[in-house]
C-alpha cells in the first residue's frame, strides 16, 4: 500500500528535522526559539518530501484532492460563514459561563496590524492543513482503506498531532537538541488531561471530512478551517478568554475544543454544513 510508503517518509522526514534543526538553529542564532525553528525545518522538509514523492506515492492532483475551481470561492465563503456562525455560539457559552472578557489588547492602529496579519496565518494554516488532512491523506488513506477507515484514520492523526507538542525547559546543545525535541513530542498523550481535546479535535476533523466528502470540494472545509483559526487568532485582540473553568473551555489549546462550549460549536457548525451542502 502506499499509504505504508508515506508513513515512511514522515518517518524519514522527523528523523532529518531531528539531525538538522540544531544545525539551523546554530545558523539563525537566538532570535528564534529552538522549538520554532525545529517545526519549520520539520515543515519545509515535509514540503519537500512530498513534492519529490508525489508520482511515486500518487497524491493526486489538484482537482482529485478537492482544490478544483469550479464553485471555489462560493464554498470558501459558505465555509467562512459556517465556521464563524458555529464557532460564535461557542464563544457566547463561554462568555455566559464568566470564561470571556472583551478586552482590547493594544492600540488601535496595532490591532488592525495585528489584526491583518492574524487573517493571512489564518488562511494559511486553514489552506495547508486542508490540504494535508482533507485533501492528500483522506485521498490516500481511503484508496487503501477505504471511505471510513480514510475518514477516521484521518480524523484521528488530525487531532493527535495538533497535541503533539515538546516540554519545555533546557535547551541541550547540539544534536542532542533535536533528539531531545524528538522524544518529547509525544508526552503530552500521556497527560489524561489533554485527551478531552483529542476528542474535540477528532470530533473536528470528522466534521472537516464531512464538508470535503458532501459538497466535493476541498474549499468548503478550508472556509470553516480558516474561520476558526481566525476568531482565535483575531477575536484574542478584542477578547480575553480565560482557562477556566476547563469544563467549559477544554484543557488548553486550541481554546474551547474539549469543553463545552467547544462541543456547541462543534454542534452548531455541523447542523449548518448539513444545511449548506443539501441547499448547494
Amino acid at each position: 500500500m502506499k499509504t505504508l510508503g508515506l508513513l515512511v517518509l514522515v518517518l524519514g522526514v522527523l528523523a532529518a528535522t531531528t539531525v538538522a534543526s540544531p544545525w539551523v538553529a546554530g545558523v539563525l542564532g537566538p532570535r528564534f526559539t529552538f522549538g520554532r525553528v525545529y517545526d519549520r525545518v520539520f515543515e519545509a522538509l515535509l514540503v519537500i518530501g512530498l513534492v519529490l514523492a508525489w508520482r511515486r506515492l500518487d497524491l493526486g492532483s489538484p482537482g482529485t484532492i478537492g482544490l478544483g475551481r469550479r464553485g471555489a470561492g462560493r464554498w470558501l465563503a459558505v465555509g467562512l460563514a459556517i465556521g464563524v456562525a458555529g464557532l460564535g455560539v461557542g464563544l457566547v457559552a463561554a462568555w455566559a459561563g464568566g470564561a470571556l472578557v472583551p478586552a482590547l489588547r493594544f492600540p488601535p492602529l496595532k490591532t488592525v496590524r495585528k489584526a491583518l496579519l492574524g487573517l493571512a496565518a489564518a488562511l494559511a494554516i486553514g489552506t495547508g492543513e486542508e490540504v494535508l488532512f482533507r485533501g492528500l491523506l483522506l485521498r490516500r488513506l481511503g484508496r487503501d482503506g477505504g471511505r471510513v477507515f480514510g475518514v477516521v484514520a484521518t480524523a484521528a492523526l488530525y487531532a493527535i498531532v495538533h497535541q503533539m507538542r515538546a516540554q519545555g525547559g533546557k535547551v541541550p546543545p547540539g544534536i542532542e537538541a533535536g533528539l531531545a525535541r524528538t522524544a518529547s513530542l509525544f508526552s503530552p498523550l500521556a497527560n489524561p488531561v489533554a485527551w478531552p481535546a483529542v476528542a474535540g479535535l477528532f470530533g473536528l476533523g470528522l466534521l472537516l471530512a464531512a464538508a470535503r466528502l458532501r459538497s466535493g470540494s476541498l474549499w468548503l472545509p478550508v472556509g470553516i478551517h480558516t474561520a476558526w483559526v481566525a476568531v482565535f487568532r483575531v477575536g484574542r485582540l478584542f477578547f480575553d478568554l480565560r482557562r477556566r473553568p476547563a469544563w467549559l473551555v477544554g484543557p488548553g489549546w486550541p481554546p474551547l475544543v474539549g469543553g463545552a462550549a467547544g462541543f456547541a460549536a462543534l454542534v452548531v457548525t455541523a447542523v449548518l454544513l448539513g444545511r449548506a451542502v443539501r441547499r448547494w
